[in-house]
């Protein structure tokens, strides 16, 4: 299939597979483009559309759950999509190979297949014109400050950007360039080796025989279904997947939640915004080993920044309604496991002593660095907490076990569901791989 070209459903063929996956994100399309290239019959179904309007507030808000309004009881809003792709429709498009504690702590060794993602998307990161003049400068001004800042690792085709430029702080609504990867990308792919395809078709319950799984009930148009298959692989992502094995009767599923909390905070530069810099060009991690706190720049789209502006004092509003000239700094922190998703898809989720210290922290650095770079003291402004990655509620260890297996033989979770500990870095890499390792286990030719 052609990149852009919409993916449909083909509703007249058979409904028995050898494996069912739940859910198109990164770890599902993984699922599904590896094992249909291995010869499998895969049937991929996905709760979502295959929205096309791309890199459009009202696109966005189709796509993600209750607008992008999505919350725990407790207030925090989480980040959850539903589209074909799944959240890397929504990225910054950032990379990072998986953390070490998850072989050291856990026994999951990602490294072969981490590296062979990278390689497959040509990971790198962007040439110094193409950082972005604001982030260039946040990047120089820390790095003077006695900081350590540095260029990040992209998934993006520079070729594509359009007038040498990337769609900048609008990519969280959708890359329109195309340069961004996404798992739309991996579909075609799989749809292309024999992956049939239903967007639109939500997975309503597990079907069991005698302690396994055999298939799947789905609801589609108000038109309920069956589909059987040897194996089924649950991917629908932090909040869903439980839910499902809730239902399945796997009650410990939902028990702890992690989300990698993120504060945006802002600034009026006299030298101009980052609002057209690709988003999260340059990181420092000299915090993550010791405090869990991550910062790069990046900046929302301009109505998301002024409606948090706004809802932050009449001040912030007035300095976000100066948007072609702020500049942003992401904050993203390790959080403690809490709360809880019970079987109707609620989630409980607060922030602990420990958490609120560390974007503090986060915070007062990234202000810091504001400041130094020329930003009015009075421009300086937070967004508030958000959950960037609703994950840790099948983890491996008590709702999985190493090769992602539930307590129902041939029941399997492949997304972020199952991170042991808050990731706190982009996940994509870590996901495709726990994919591509998941799928050699199922084909008997991959590390356990």
């Amino acid at each position: 299939m052609k990149k852009g070209q919409k993916l449909k459903d083909n509703r007249t063929v058979r409904k028995e597979y050898q494996v069912i996956v739940i859910g198109s994100g990164p770890g599902g399309a993984t699922v599904a483009k590896e094992l249909s290239r291995a010869g499998k019959s895969v049937l991929l179904l996905e709760k979502g559309k295959d929205h096309q309007n791309l890199g459009t507030y009202p696109g966005a808000f189709a796509m993600l759950d209750k607008g992008g309004f999505f919350k725990s009881r407790e207030g925090l809003t989480l980040l959850k999509a539903t589209t074909t792709g799944g959240a890397t429709t929504v990225y910054s498009g950032s990379a990072a190979m998986p953390p070490e504690w998850l072989k050291a702590r856990h026994g999951v060794d990602l490294t072969r297949f981490a590296q062979e993602a990278w390689t497959e998307l040509k990971v790198g990161v962007l040439p110094d014109h193409l950082i972005g003049d604001a982030s260039r400068r946040i990047m120089d001004t820390a790095n003077a400050m006695g900081y350590a800042w540095e260029p990040s690792p992209k998934i993006l085709d520079t070729r594509k950007f359009k007038n040498g430029k990337c769609c900048g702080a609008n990519t969280s609504l959708g890359c329109t360039c195309g340069a961004k990867w996404t798992a739309r990308d991996y579909i075609r792919e799989a749809v292309g080796y024999g992956t049939r395809l239903l967007s639109e078709t939500e997975c309503t319950g597990i079907v069991t025989e005698n302690g396994r799984a055999v298939g799947v009930e789905t609801l589609s148009g108000g038109v309920s279904d069956r589909f059987y298959a040897e194996t089924v692989v649950l991917s629908a992502g932090g909040i869903p997947s439980p839910v499902l094995l809730k239902k399945a009767g796997i009650e410990e599923a939902g028990a702890g939640c992690v989300i990698d909390p993120t504060v945006l905070v802002y600034g009026e530069s006299p030298h101009g915004g980052s609002s057209t810099d690709p988003l999260v060009s340059v990181v420092t991690w000299e915090f993550y080993e010791s405090h869990g706190i991550r910062l790069g720049t990046l900046i929302d789209p301009w109505l998301m920044t002024v409606f948090n502006g706004v809802k932050a004092g009449v001040r912030s509003g007035i300095s976000a309604m100066k948007y072609r000239n702020l500049v942003g700094i992401l904050v993203k922190i390790k959080d403690e496991p809490a709360g809880w998703v019970n079987g109707e898809g609620q989630v409980s989720k607060a922030l602990t002593d420990s958490d609120i210290q560390k974007i503090t922290m986060g915070r007062g650095i990234a202000e810091d660095i504001l400041r130094a770079s020329g930003c009015r003291e009075k421009s300086l402004f937070a967004s508030p907490v958000k959950g960037a990655h609703p994950s840790g509620t099948c983890p491996i260890g008590r709702v999985v076990n190493r090769n992602l297996e539930t307590a129902i033989a041939n029941l399997y979770v492949c997304d972020a569901s199952v991170f042991p500990e808050a990731l706190d870095r982009p996940t994509v890499i870590t996901l495709i791989a726990l994919g591509k390792r998941l799928a050699g286990h199922l084909t008997g030719g991959g590390d356990s």
